[in-house]
């Protein structure tokens, strides 16, 4: 599979900007260096527009479901800036477009592709691993060894990962 038949994000370089007529902000930081991102987007947001800022260590349910709560309540003009590790991104990112958020009103700042989450095909559990793309990493779930595929689904924000050695089996 060549590089342009691959769903895995390229991320922007820049970091994006406070869109300056946002009529409401929603500002997630995980890790260290996405509060410092959170930190700067606030400074530069304009008198008078509510914004709803959040830092954590990682995407975890309790950060994710403060989230899924400010997403529930956008109104046109309502604008997500997240910033952090790739495999939190895509979990915020996800939540935020499973609950309707367009591309047009997320803007991300990745700070970090090391660690990525694979979804296993086989028994729908996910496994966190440090593996590139093309690597195996063992499936928390069920123990088979999985592909991590060039494949990212947007509504798990997860790589697709599916037995090593499927093909050969009987």
């Amino acid at each position: 599979m060549g590089a342009a038949h691959t769903s895995v994000p390229r991320w922007p370089a820049a970091v994006p900007a406070v869109d300056p007529v946002a009529r409401r902000l929603a500002l997630l930081g995980l890790g260290a260096r996405g509060a410092a991102h959170v930190q700067r987007w606030r400074a530069a947001v304009r008198p008078g527009v509510p914004v709803w800022a959040h830092t954590a260590a990682r995407a975890d349910d309790a950060t994710l479901q403060l989230l899924a709560a400010e997403v529930g309540g956008a109104r046109v003009g309502w604008r997500l800036l997240l910033a952090g590790p790739e495999v939190d991104v895509l979990a915020a990112r996800a939540v935020a477009t499973g609950l309707g958020a367009l591309d047009s009103e997320i803007g991300v700042a990745v700070t970090s592709t090391r660690r990525r989450r694979v979804w296993c095909a086989h028994c729908r559990d996910t496994t966190e691993t440090t593996q590139p793309v093309s690597g195996e990493v063992r499936c928390r779930g069920c123990g088979r060894r999985l592909h991590v595929y060039a494949h990212v689904s947007r509504r798990r924000g997860a790589h697709l990962g599916f037995q090593v050695d499927a093909e050969e089996l009987p």
